[in-house]
């Protein structure tokens, strides 16, 4: 069975997802605006967690409920020059993947690491 890698908490309505591998280990953490961002000692993105997900996502013109029904949760980054773009892949049952754009973090210099 395959371990779950996310989790939607409706008391505080935040959802977390990770794409820790074994082994690994959050160094520190960075808050912008509702995004908590934790990485290794390297530099890579493990974690991030969202509150007001719900806000957010019927800001992007999908309906929250979604949350409720999720079976999948991915964190994807892609390196951008000197930035790094954090999208989440969300699976509800019985629907279509929601490939949903968090942000664009500007890095001190290039590093293949974060993502």
């Amino acid at each position: 069975m395959e371990k779950k890698n996310f989790d939607y908490d409706d008391l505080t309505d935040s959802l977390f997802i990770s794409r820790k591998e074994d082994g690994e280990r959050v160094q520190g953490s960075a808050e912008i605006g509702n995004l908590i961002i934790d990485f290794t000692n390297k530099g890579k993105i493990i974690n991030v967690e969202i509150s007001g997900i719900s806000k957010f996502l019927e800001k992007m013109k999908i309906k929250s409920e979604i949350l409720e029904e999720l079976e999948s949760a991915k964190l994807i980054l892609e390196q951008q020059g000197n930035a790094v773009a954090i999208w989440i892949f969300l699976q509800p049952k019985m629907q279509e993947v929601q490939a949903i754009p968090l942000a664009t973090i500007p890095l001190a210099r290039p590093s293949p690491l974060a993502c």
